[in-house]
Parts: structure tokens; C-alpha cells; sequence
């Protein structure tokens, strides 16, 4: 049987619903005013601050203002006194080569470097096949000490290795010592960018994975099926001093080698933002490495690195050997400027597969392993006997 509503009932009605929604659009605005008046009153103290030193320039200083310098010092200045190291201003020129590098895309001559505590020059511990350092008849060992005749040193190390990565068909001339000889040798960069390396040691892979950019899943399933091919009974993965990249790539990495989630929270990881709100999550699909596994790891083991090492410890895939990694488990969006540069922000954190968040306490291994303070400096320049750490995980993987 219908039932006909009264004209003042369905008044009644509509104007609880309008009422309703005043209410509620009222109740938003009304936090939002308060938010932002909340803030107000500091962010007006720092602009007049700011506004005060510039009146102060401009009026007193013996000199031309660079504007463009001065907006960008400004802008770094912004994020460096958030107090966080994950979080930095980047200019145009430095962002640009930042997404080329995450992005996989750089090209190389073909080699691993790393820093020679003693001497400051360019440690040459891996030469890849095929690559411009191989075809120059540049060694695993030798030392790279001028890049076009300008002397590496320990101070200006950084900038001069960044010369070993650049746009394709760059020519460089490379000063090498080999064998207490020096020579001059010409490459062009050309080799695409490697962040995983692989040898054998005996019955056992070893895997060194230096970042974990766009392409380092692809190139760790590549050497994992190469190692394969090669009849290895087990695998280490070196993580020790691996912090760049970021945790999207490390988790592609990681679903590289584990099943589908089963257990924990059935998602390699979750990310939370500061409200506590999970606003994405990285998950594994079916394919899985089954051959065992060890990961060295230690201070410098940070961020994408330290949530790749606890997923396959959590998924008990493999037992970590070295000592407590750093403690990272934020998240970094990068945001595009209009001045061409880009801010690069924690927004977010990390909840792993199983464990508790290692931020700020990082990760202990399964198995504790000191090295003395010589075998740190030296690190990449130690051989497979002559390292603690490498030792008790092929110990562990040939028992």
C-alpha cells in the first residue's frame, strides 16, 4: 500500500538535509581556518624576517645581487632547516641529473667505483664485459688518479666520479695506475648504467647491488638467472653502503626473489603517511628464487637498501650477516618547481612485511659481525678471504 507524504514532512526533511550539509561544509572550513591561522603568525615572522635582511641588501651591500643565485640559496636554505637529511633542494641542472640517474638512464664506461681511503683516487673494483673500461684494457684493482688531466683527491673526489656518468658519446680522458704504471687512456661513455654486479665464488653467487634505481630489478633477475646457469648452490647479496634509489625500485627488486604474500600484513610493504593513513602498498606475485640466500649489511645499509634486506629476513628467505643497518624507513616524493629545480620531501614511512618499523632503530642481522676499523676503510678493496663478513655468509650457504 503507498504511502503519500505530507507537504510539511518532506519540508521537514529537506531542510534537516540542507542544515546537515551546512553543518558538516562549516565544520571542514572551520579546521581549515584554524589551521591555517594556527600557522599564520610563524610564517609571517619568517617572511618579515626574511623580508627584513633583503630591505637590509639592498639598501647596504657593496655588490650586485645575483637573483637567480639568490632564490635557490633561499629555496636550499628552506629545506635544509627542516633538520631532515632525506629532504633537499635540488636545482634545475641537479635534478636533472638526479631523475637521469634513478631513472637507470646514465651512461658509464663500464666500471664499479669506489673511493681508496689512502690515496683518494678511483678504485677500480669491477670492470663489466663489453663496456669502454674493458676495451681501454682497464683491471679490476687499477686506479683511476686524473680524469682530462685534472688530479682526483680525497676533497674532490665526488665531483670528479660524477664524470664517469653523463650523457652518451662523452669522451674523457682517464689517467690509470696499473701496476704502479701510469697511462692515459681514452673512453667514451656509452655502457649503460649498472647498479647490480655478479661473481662466483667457488659453488657460491655473489651479488653487489649498489642502489636500487628502475632497472635494478631487471638487472638483479638477470643475474640471478646467469648465476643459475652457472649451477650456484647460493647466493650472497652485498647491501653494505647501498642508500640510494628509492623503495618503490627496492620493492620491485625484492618481488624479484619472493612468493606472494601469505603472512604479516600480505603486502611486501605498506606506506603511511603522517596521519597514519596507508596511502600505497607494494606487493609480490607468484615467480620466487628458491635457492638460499645471505645479505651482507651495515650502518650504510639505508632506506630502499634496509626495507630489501628485512623483506626477504621477514619472508625467511634469507638470513642477514654484518651488523645494525642505519635506520631509514621514510619515504621521498620529488616535487618539480617553477624555477626548474625540485624539492625532494619525506612525506611517508614504511611498515615492512612482518616486522616492526626499523626507522631510527634499524635492522639487527641474524648473525652479528664486527669488522675492525682497518676492514671498514678498506672494504672494496678486500679480497673474499680477507672479509669477516663475506666469510661467515659463504660459510653459512656451503654448510
Amino acid at each position: 500500500m503507498n504511502k503519500k507524504i505530507s507537504v510539511g514532512l518532506m519540508l521537514t526533511i529537506v531542510f534537516i538535509a540542507v542544515a546537515t550539509a551546512i553543518a558538516i561544509t562549516m565544520s571542514v572550513s572551520m579546521r581549515t581556518y584554524n589551521s591555517l591561522i594556527k600557522d599564520l603568525p610563524q610564517r609571517a615572522q619568517m617572511y618579515s624576517g626574511i623580508a627584513e635582511i633583503d630591505d637590509i641588501v639592498r639598501a647596504e651591500y657593496y655588490g650586485d645581487v645575483n637573483q637567480s643565485l639568490l632564490a635557490s640559496s633561499l629555496s636550499k636554505g628552506y629545506a635544509d632547516g627542516l633538520g631532515d637529511k632525506y629532504s633537499y633542494y635540488m636545482n634545475a641542472d641537479e635534478y636533472g641529473e638526479y631523475t637521469e640517474r634513478i631513472g637507470g638512464k646514465n651512461s658509464t664506461i663500464g666500471i664499479v667505483p669506489f673511493p681508496d681511503p689512502d690515496t683518494g683516487y678511483i678504485y677500480v673494483s669491477k670492470v663489466f664485459d663489453n663496456s669502454a673500461a674493458q676495451t681501454a684494457k682497464i683491471e679490476k684493482g687499477d686506479e683511476i688518479t686524473a680524469i682530462n688531466g685534472d688530479n682526483i683527491t680525497a676533497s674532490n673526489y665526488n665531483d670528479m666520479v660524477k664524470l664517469l656518468y653523463g650523457d652518451k658519446y662523452t669522451n674523457l680522458v682517464l689517467t690509470v695506475l696499473h701496476e704502479k704504471k701510469s697511462s692515459d687512456v681514452k673512453v667514451v661513455l656509452g655502457y649503460n648504467m649498472q647498479s647490480v654486479s655478479y661473481d662466483k665464488v667457488g659453488k657460491i653467487g655473489v651479488i653487489r647491488i649498489t642502489a636500487f634505481y628502475e632497472n635494478t630489478a631487471l638487472q638483479l633477475s638477470e643475474a640471478i638467472k646467469a648465476l643459475q646457469k652457472d649451477d650456484v648452490t647460493g647466493i650472497i647479496i652485498d647491501l653494505r653502503n647501498c642508500s640510494e634509489g628509492t623503495v618503490k625500485y627496492a620493492a620491485n627488486a625484492v618481488d624479484v626473489i619472493v612468493p606472494v604474500a601469505a603472512e604479516g600484513r600480505k603486502a611486501i610493504a605498506l606506506i603511511q603517511n603522517s596521519k597514519g593513513e596507508t596511502v600505497d602498498t607494494y606487493t609480490a606475485d607468484a615467480k620466487s628464487v628458491t635457492l638460499p640466500l645471505a645479505v651482507l649489511v651495515n650502518g650504510g645499509t639505508n632506506g630502499p637498501a634496509e626495507l630489501f634486506a628485512c623483506t626477504l629476513m621477514d619472508y625467511g628467505r634469507a638470513d642477514l650477516v654484518g651488523t645494525k643497518t642505519a635506520g631509514n624507513a621514510t619515504i621521498q616524493d620529488v616535487f618539480k618547481l617553477s624555477d626548474g629545480g625540485a624539492l625532494r620531501l619525506t612525506v611517508a614511512t614504511v611498515l615492512p612485511y612482518k616486522s616492526d618499523s626499523y626507522n631510527d632503530t634499524g635492522i639487527t642481522p641474524n648473525y652479528e659481525v664486527e669488522m675492525s676499523a682497518d676492514e671498514l676503510k678498506h672494504l672494496y678493496m678486500l679480497t673474499t678471504d680477507k672479509d669477516p663478513q663475506f666469510q661467515k655468509a659463504f660459510s653459512l650457504l656451503s654448510e
